[in-house]
C-alpha cells in the first residue's frame, strides 16, 4: 500500500468523479483508476461503485474512509515536526 493510494482515494471519494480527482491532483485520470483499482485488489474489496459519469463509496469504501484520513492526518502532523 502506498501513501498516494490514500490521497487518491481521498480526492476521488471528496469528488465524487475520478475526472474531477485527477484534475485536482494533476495526474491523469487513468493513473488514478488504475491506482484505485491497486488499492481495492490490496484490500480485496471495492471501494467504489461507478457509473458513467460518478462513482461512490461502496459500505467498504465507507468504512474505509475514516483510517484513510486518519493515517494521512497523522502523516502530515508527523511532517509538520
Amino acid at each position: 500500500m502506498e501513501l498516494l493510494q490514500f490521497r487518491y482515494f481521498l480526492e476521488a471519494a471528496r469528488y465524487g468523479n475520478l475526472t474531477r480527482a485527477a484534475e485536482e491532483l494533476h495526474i491523469a485520470q487513468p493513473a488514478l483508476s488504475q491506482s484505485i483499482k491497486r488499492l481495492e485488489g490490496e484490500l480485496g474489496v471495492k471501494l467504489f461503485e461507478k457509473d458513467s459519469r460518478h462513482v461512490r463509496l461502496t459500505i467498504y469504501g465507507e468504512q474505509f474512509l475514516p483510517y484513510a484520513e486518519r493515517a494521512l492526518s497523522m502523516i502530515d502532523e508527523g511532517v509538520g515536526v
